[in-house]
């Protein structure tokens, strides 16, 4: 709603966005981000048009007629923002104290994720730089929804912060790369549904870096995995102004998930990177935004067993909310199915190669069609599959008849799936990551290694 009324305002149309009340601060962030100072707002109380009936939506909409007419006819043009004051030099001292008394003053801020962070000093910053051949004030992007510029010296800084190890450069400056790709669309993650990144790292680099991929990979024990994160989520904070109830909106949320390193030596397929389209051996990291990442639930042999009870668990998870993705929030989406050593290994052995259990979980991971006619229902009365298939927003596969327990896919085509072999070697345990469509699309991006300076 903010972004269409921006549009209109650029076209010279006066326009007027109605956001559900709590999402003020959120709308006025647009705006700025967007070059408005101000946006005409319509606050609609609570409870939200998501808890009502349409009855109950007219009743509450009518008071607010007068002032969307007011708002539209008398309220002075909206204007440009105008330039910004020069901002304080990235080496400039902003505070000096103890390492209590820092924290205290980027807790005040909001510089930090909630936890204590290690103070970036100049000297600590210098120390990330040296792990790089790029230029500290090299402008890698901007970021929405402030989009205020993600330099290789602000990289450096937050990396510090989360307490990286200077070592981490490259990888950090991957996953900034991939945070400002609009395909990863990071001006979404911010939904009321609470996306989460999940980071996945491929490639030797892994293993040099002292990045868990086996037993616990996702616990934030390995200090690798848990503050390469981190990283993250303080780049989401200081730089694209992921602030609760701001730009982050989430309704619950969760903590950021620690890396998932693959464990490509384990595996019996080749890794991520590869089906990404990178050649075997590459340093590469995948970003996207994860919905929830189900319980890991147990499997047994032989291997039909596992893809049965695999499927299962991908229609159940996929089956929920996340159907609407499918056909709304971009059209593709890329759940994570993450297998350990032993499953992949009893497929494998049982001759499945990985595309023939993309392929398997695609046949088998099915659902009643009423299921997701009642989904797409909620978001535009009377719609459903027949209606988004003439659309051709999903294709013929899900409208082969009208009958409503006819069986239809959770997935567009088995190579939506990812597949990531990780976790505990001698256990029969699997996941799945559910992911929102363009609510943080998978980006993938090469680790640049510094090249070697001529002596």
């Amino acid at each position: 709603m903010s972004r269409a009324t921006i549009w209109l305002e650029e076209a010279g149309v006066p326009a007027v966005a109605v956001v559900c009340e709590g999402f003020k601060k959120s709308a006025d962030l647009v705006a700025r981000a967007g070059g408005l100072s101000a946006m005409r707002l319509v606050e609609y109380p609570l409870p939200n048009i998501g808890a009502q009936t349409r009855d109950e939506i007219f009743e509450t909409s009518l008071p607010l007629v007068d002032e969307l007419v007011s708002l539209l006819t008398h309220s002075p043009k909206v204007e440009a923002v105008s330039a910004k004051a020069a901002t304080v030099g990235p080496r400039a001292i902003v505070f000096q104290g103890n390492l209590e008394e820092v924290n205290e003053h980027f807790q005040e801020h909001i510089w930090s994720d909630g936890l204590p962070i290690v103070p970036p000093t100049l000297e600590t910053v210098d120390a990330f730089l040296a792990c790089t051949d790029r230029s500290g004030g090299e402008v890698i992007g901007l970021l929405p929804p402030t989009r205020l510029p993600a330099t290789v010296w602000k990289v450096a800084v937050n990396g510090a912060m989360a307490g990286c190890r200077p070592q981490f450069m490259p990888v950090l400056l991957a996953i900034a790369e991939a945070a400002v790709d609009p395909g990863f669309g990071i001006e979404n993650v911010g939904s009321t549904a609470g996306i989460t990144p999940l980071i996945i790292l491929n490639g030797p680099i892994g293993k040099q870096l002292g990045f868990n991929s086996g037993q616990g990979v996702l616990r934030p024990e390995a200090r690798a995995n848990i503050t390469v994160s981190r990283f993250l989520r303080l780049l989401m904070v200081n730089i694209a102004g992921y602030r609760i109830g701001e730009a982050d909106m989430a309704t619950f949320g969760r903590n950021y998930y620690p890396v998932l390193a693959e464990a490509e030596a384990e595996s019996p397929w080749s890794p991520l990177s590869v089906d990404r389209g990178f050649a075997g051996g590459a340093n590469v990291v995948t970003i996207m935004g994860v919905d929830s990442i189900t319980h890991s639930f147990l499997t047994q042999d032989p291997a039909e067993n596992h893809l049965r009870v695999i499927a299962r668990e991908v229609a159940r998870e996929l089956g929920g909310s996340l159907l609407v993705a499918m056909e709304r929030f971009g059209g593709r989406v890329a759940p994570v199915l993450g297998l350990t050593p032993l499953v992949s290994g009893i497929l494998a052995k049982e001759g499945y190669s990985k595309a023939d259990v993309k392929q398997w979980i695609y046949d088998h991971a099915l659902i009643p069609a009423k299921q997701f006619d009642e989904q797409l229902a909620r978001i535009s009365e009377g719609y459903n599959l027949a209606a988004s298939v003439k659309k051709g927003a999903l294709s013929e596969r899900f409208a082969l008849s009208g009958d409503p327990e006819r069986l239809v896919p959770v997935l567009h085509d088995p190579d939506e799936l990812h597949i990531v072999v990780c976790g505990a070697p001698n256990r029969n345990r699997s996941f799945i990551a559910g992911q929102f469509g363009n609510y943080g699309g998978a980006v993938s991006k090469k680790i640049r290694m510094p090249v070697p300076k001529k002596t």
